[in-house]
Order: C-alpha cells, then sequence, then structure tokens
C-alpha cells in the first residue's frame, strides 16, 4: 500500500502573485473558542485567527475545541459562554462568518461518561469528529466505533489520522480503519509539511487514494496560519485544488 505514488518531495514556489483561495468554504475543525484549550488564548485571538481564515477564502466554520479527560474537560456549559462571546466579536468587527460548535472527542473515558449523559454535541448531520491518543491505538477502537453508529447514531470522522505514529508504522492499519466505518479528514497544516515530510506524503497520498472525505485546518495560532498561508503560494497548492473535488466539506456542511 501506498507505493508507487509520485510524491513532490521539495516546495516549489511560485513568483510572487495573489493567493488563490481555498478549494472549501467549510473549515470543519478549527481550535478558536477562546481560553478553553491549546488554541485561541482569548477572545480577540480567536477573532484574529477567525478573520484570517475568511480572508482565504473560508465561509463557515464548526469549532472544535478539545474534549480530553482531565486536560481539557469540556462540555456544552464550558463552551458556550466564550463561543458566544467569539461570535458577538465576528459580528462587531463585520465579519460574515458562518459559525457552530461542536468538538475534538478523545476516545478516553470522558467521552463515554458525555455520551452517557447526553452532553455530546456532534456536527451538522450528526457527524462526531473523534481522535486517538498519541501512544497507542484506544482499546477496542472498532467495538467503539461500532456503538457510535449503532446506539447513538453518529457518523465518525477521525481526526488527522496521518499523524499517528502507530500508523505511521504501518500505513495498513490506514484500511482496516476505514473498513470499521471511520471517515478521515486530513489537516491542512499536513499538506503544507508543517509536521514533517512523513506525514505530509502520508495526507497527500491518502487523498489521492480516495481515502479522505474531509480537510481540516486544525488552526490553533498564527503559526499554523503562517504555514497554510506560505503553502497557498507554493506549487503544491496544485495539488490540493486538483484534489478538491474528493472533498465532502461543502456537500455535507453546506448548510451548517
Amino acid at each position: 500500500m501506498f507505493k508507487g505514488i509520485k510524491l513532490f518531495t521539495s516546495r516549489e514556489h511560485r513568483p510572487a502573485e495573489p493567493l488563490r483561495p481555498l478549494p472549501v468554504f467549510t473549515d470543519i475543525h478549527a481550535h478558536l473558542v477562546p481560553g478553553i484549550d491549546d488554541g485561541a488564548r482569548d477572545v480577540d485571538h480567536g477573532a484574529d485567527l477567525a478573520t484570517e481564515l475568511e480572508a482565504l477564502g473560508i465561509q463557515k466554520i464548526i469549532l472544535t475545541p478539545h474534549v480530553t479527560d482531565e486536560v481539557f474537560p469540556n462540555n456544552p456549559s464550558t463552551v458556550d459562554p466564550p463561543f458566544a462571546e467569539l461570535r458577538r466579536e465576528l459580528q462587531n468587527r463585520g465579519s460574515k462568518l458562518q459559525l457552530r460548535v461542536s468538538g475534538e472527542y478523545r476516545i478516553d473515558d470522558q467521552l463515554y461518561d458525555q455520551l452517557k449523559a447526553g452532553l455530546v454535541r456532534p456536527m451538522p448531520g450528526d457527524y462526531l469528529l473523534i481522535e486517538c491518543g498519541w501512544v497507542s491505538e484506544p482499546f477496542r477502537l472498532e467495538a467503539f466505533v461500532n456503538e457510535l453508529v449503532r446506539t447513538y447514531g453518529f457518523k465518525p470522522i477521525l481526526a488527522h489520522p496521518e499523524r499517528y505514529p502507530y500508523y505511521q508504522r504501518e500505513p495498513s492499519n490506514y484500511l482496516r480503519l476505514r473498513r470499521m466505518g471511520l471517515r478521515f479528514q486530513i489537516n491542512l497544516l499536513s499538506l503544507s509539511g508543517f509536521y514533517g515530510k512523513q506525514v505530509r506524503d502520508l495526507a497527500k497520498e491518502m487523498l489521492d487514494k480516495n481515502m479522505v472525505e474531509f480537510v481540516g485546518t486544525d488552526l490553533h495560532n498564527h503559526k499554523h496560519l503562517q504555514s497554510i498561508t506560505e503553502y497557498m503560494g507554493t506549487r503544491e497548492y496544485d495539488f490540493l485544488l486538483r484534489n478538491a473535488s474528493k472533498l465532502l466539506n461543502d456537500k455535507i456542511f453546506g448548510d451548517a
């Protein structure tokens, strides 16, 4: 798997020219709700990042603060007040962005508890962005995915599968995850090379192999934004533009 695909091995920069807008107008993964995870520090920071995404062509953002046991113990009561504050600030700035809020749910004990308590808030269409830990695959992952689908009626999306080291070591795992029924969301930052060549190449190959439904910025800060903006001025950006018709961001979330 993932053999014989010709990949770009270095960045080839175009002459200076206006940036071509992002090929999707809905971002489904961003950490802009202020002060509740490792993303936007405060409302001004969140609004600055959001308006800069708007300048790149984004019209709608589904905000996905981390929901991680003990680290980011978020739920609707912790998310809604700062989300409302961010929304007001953007309105005051004259932004036309449309915002919704969900979460990036780590598969852990907190997620199980919130599912039972009815505190999990999916995206429009009952899509749910989930993430694994960084050390190893969650215990009984396939059984949990089945429970999300059959018991709760969610459509799980695995965030940034290209970034987990234990899947990188054996790429055939990606086929196994697909057979579980997981949809894939790769990071625009992966395509930009922010996390390194291995992650970039995996993300590109998965998109080339029709294994990706969604792309997200996973935006936390201005360093991320700079990487995305620089990427949009390179020839490698053509790869995303050529493959954008495979992405469901705007088809699924167009009415969000």
